[in-house]
């Protein structure tokens, strides 16, 4: 096991993490989904992002002031990407989202309550931080992909 993809960062948070930023963000293109676990399996990361003293207004500025959070970022999104593609099917078989062309979107009548307390501390913190997140991921795909180093 590798030492991104753990019970700490399982399907669960997975769900949540997506599911959150996609309450924010309506819509948005399966390859940056895949995006948002590892933002937040990463510890300092997603304590940025969930504070309200740091603002945040692109991907660009977020590397160079922060640039420690994205030195394993490609690591972490393959070592993650089993979870993440796991947690979207999750979402699609409870009827949470709709995937059409390459784009995920909430269903109207979403009901699964992401705030509920009784999902911890983690989770939390994870909605905390999905609308910062979801604002970093209105750049294009193409464009995210290639600040974070991804290689594809």
């Amino acid at each position: 096991m590798n030492k991104y993809q753990s019970n700490y960062n399982n399907e669960l948070i997975g769900l949540i993490s997506i599911i959150s930023v996609l309450k924010h963000h309506k819509e948005m293109s399966l390859g940056k989904v895949l995006l948002i676990l590892p933002f937040f399996s990463h510890g300092n990361t997603l304590n940025l992002l969930k504070s309200k003293r740091v603002k945040i207004r692109s991907l660009e500025e977020f590397i160079v002031k922060y640039p420690s959070s994205f030195s394993s970022f490609n690591d972490r999104y393959y070592s993650l990407l089993t979870t993440s593609l796991n947690s979207i099917i999750l979402l699609k078989r409870m009827q949470l989202i709709i995937i059409t062309k390459g784009q995920v979107s909430v269903k109207e009548d979403f009901n699964f309550e992401i705030e509920n307390k009784s999902l911890g501390k983690r989770a939390k913190e994870i909605v905390q931080a999905s609308q910062n997140l979801s604002e970093i991921l209105m750049e294009s795909t193409h464009n995210l992909y290639l600040q974070l180093r991804v290689k594809i």
